[in-house]
């Protein structure tokens, strides 16, 4: 990382205990360069009773874009530097405006989330009148990083009476799987399934996280997520065990039916890595 001495540097962080649906929070601190002869100032604190992770980490991005529309220019200031350690942030800023043109649908054509967020941080970025640059970083490795990360997590410890009000909270429960859920690999098959998150989207299909279980080897093999109507998802009650019918469109996969409610361990001994 790069940090440019002449120009103005926004760290951002964001915070959520028991993510995601917990107390959550984010923070901004702003470092004016030394010519400009002003004290670090915190310009974000925000807490809220529930949000997640990635919404308050993208949130603080945008507010420290809104702070910076509101009150430049400074003298000698010809950009800002926004310091973030979201790997979230950071990895799909350069996506955003193609999530748009896709009808906020990713190259695969499932439903992109927290869009509500996205589209207000590209308006915000176009109005914002002045070069702005973002900059990873690891967090907590310097005394202002962790300050940044501090204030989040007093944002978030305070459950404060700002509200996320595009958050949807769905339905979380524990996955028997370790790791994070990825694609399921739709073919037209039949899977027995044992959902533990729900996530309402925006464009139409909810996204349930489920894990599957083999009758072959009696364990979960895998955690997963695939694409439901709404009325479906209805249906799918989280930590029970359902036999489903799935399409055959691999880049998106939608839960078609369930076949038939059945009887799936709620221990496993061992869980598969």
């Amino acid at each position: 990382m790069q940090l440019d001495p002449r120009a103005l540097h926004i760290y951002t962080d964001g915070s959520c205990y028991r993510n995601p649906g917990g107390s959550s929070g984010c923070a901004a601190i702003v470092q004016y360069p030394d010519h400009l002869g002003r004290e670090d100032e915190q310009i974000l604190d925000f807490g809220c009773s529930e949000s997640s992770n990635n919404r308050m980490e993208l949130l603080a991005c945008i507010r420290a874009l809104d702070w910076i529309r509101g009150n430049s220019p400074w003298s000698g200031v010809s950009r800002v530097q926004i310091i973030t350690d979201s790997r979230y942030v950071d990895d799909n800023r350069s996506r955003a405006q193609m999530w748009r043109r896709n009808g906020w649908r990713n190259q695969h054509g499932e439903p992109v989330e927290n869009s509500d967020l996205w589209k207000e941080f590209l308006s915000v970025s176009q109005k914002v009148g002045m070069t702005v640059h973002f900059e990873w970083t690891a967090g907590k490795k310097t005394p202002i990083l962790k300050q940044i990360d501090k204030a989040a997590k007093n944002a978030a410890k305070r459950d404060g009476t700002d509200v996320d009000r595009g958050y949807r909270p769905g339905i979380v429960a524990r996955s028997m799987v370790s790791g994070a859920a990825t694609r399921f690999a739709a073919h037209g098959q039949m899977a027995i399934i044992r959902p533990y998150r729900k996530s309402v989207m925006r464009q139409g299909d909810d996204k349930v996280r489920f894990d599957v279980f083999s009758e072959e080897k009696g364990t979960y093999t895998e955690s997963c997520y695939a694409y439901v109507t709404t009325a479906l998802a209805a249906e799918l009650h989280r930590q029970h065990g359902y036999r489903v019918r799935l399409d055959d469109n691999a880049k998106c996969p939608h839960i078609l039916e369930i076949l038939e409610e059945v009887v799936i361990p709620n221990r496993v001994t061992k869980r598969v890595p």
